[in-house]
């Protein structure tokens, strides 16, 4: 921690503090242990499910509609359809949550307008 526009009572203090904890073992456990909660995990192994749906389905999309195009078969047509419109709704399920997050970001961040100034 910075020191620097402490007092040396304070300063002493800290460093008493910092020296404390740098010994206690259980903590240092504890904080090695730590895990993120459960539904931040979650989330995370959603994203990266949609981000291999989509890696899979959009490469999918594309060769069925080349082999409708070379072929002309109707039900190659169908099938490529098909995976298109979901790779176009699952597309746009991400880009939503992605901008709702943004948005939400930007407004977490801004400066509350009615919160006090600091003295």
């Amino acid at each position: 921690m910075d020191a620097r526009g402490l007092s040396l009572r304070e300063q002493r203090i800290l460093a008493e503090i910092e020296s404390a904890l740098r010994l206690d073992r259980r903590l240092d456990e504890r904080l090695r242990d730590l895990r993120a909660p459960a539904g931040a995990r979650l989330l995370s192994l959603q994203r990266r499910l949609r981000a291999a749906e989509l890696s899979l389905l959009i490469p999918t999309t594309l060769l069925l509609s080349l082999a409708a195009g070379r072929t002309g078969s109707l039900p190659i047509a169908i099938a490529a359809c098909c995976v298109g419109v979901l790779s176009i709704a699952l597309l746009c399920t991400v880009l939503i949550g992605r901008a709702e997050r943004r948005r939400g970001r930007q407004w977490r961040d801004a400066p509350s307008r009615l919160s006090f100034p600091e003295t």
